[in-house]
């Protein structure tokens, strides 16, 4: 299959991709994981990947206090923090959408940082032999797959997004076991919001 230009495939190649692996988070994403997890407003979350600030807007807008960095600048947050480095900010959550090619090192930093945190993957992400490993190593709490496909591209009602997502939340221990509950699409938060 090859790439349909406007879309983020599954299967793109690296060449095709984003040199950052930039894709905004849409609105209706961040919401519906706040949602379901119902945070406590008094919460500090880290958003390490902000980009453009579009996940750590939402979460403000919802009273979440918000660190906001990125390794890149987007012009958003405090750019030049390498969350896979060995600077540690204070807070009680992460959560990001990571740069796919980076997740493994992620999600390795998110375990040694002892919060808890959820991470936006592929829908497929867990299918992988080579994730198994990392997987039972610190069992994931819960895995929240998407039931619509965001529109990371912004193209709004024209746009036909083809790459499903889940959200998978860890806790401050390996979990006995792993949850799995679907996310709704929030009638709030449009995808190109």
């Amino acid at each position: 299959m090859t790439a349909v230009k406007g879309n983020v495939l599954a299967n793109k190649s690296a060449k095709d991709r984003s040199p950052t692996d930039f894709y905004p988070t849409p609105a209706n994403v961040t919401i519906a994981l706040l949602k379901y997890l119902n945070i406590p407003k008094d919460l500090v979350i880290w958003e390490p990947a902000c980009g453009k600030g579009h996940m750590a807007e939402v979460m403000k807008n919802r009273g979440y206090e918000v660190i906001a960095t990125d390794l890149n600048d987007f012009g958003y947050g405090e750019s030049g923090i390498d969350f896979l480095g060995n600077r540690q900010v204070q807070c009680d959550w992460i959560i990001t959408n990571p740069p796919f090619s980076l997740s493994v090192n992620f999600i390795s930093k998110c375990v040694g940082s002892g919060k808890p945190f959820a991470l936006l993957l592929k829908s497929q992400y867990w299918h992988a032999k080579n994730k198994t490993k990392i997987f039972n190593s610190f069992k994931p709490k819960l895995i929240l797959p998407l039931t619509w496909r965001p529109d990371f591209l912004f193209k709004g009602k024209g746009g036909r997004p083809t790459m499903e997502c889940l959200w998978t939340v860890w806790g401050t221990e390996s979990a006995e076991k792993t949850e799995y509950a679907l996310l709704e699409k929030p009638t709030e938060g449009r995808d190109f919001d």
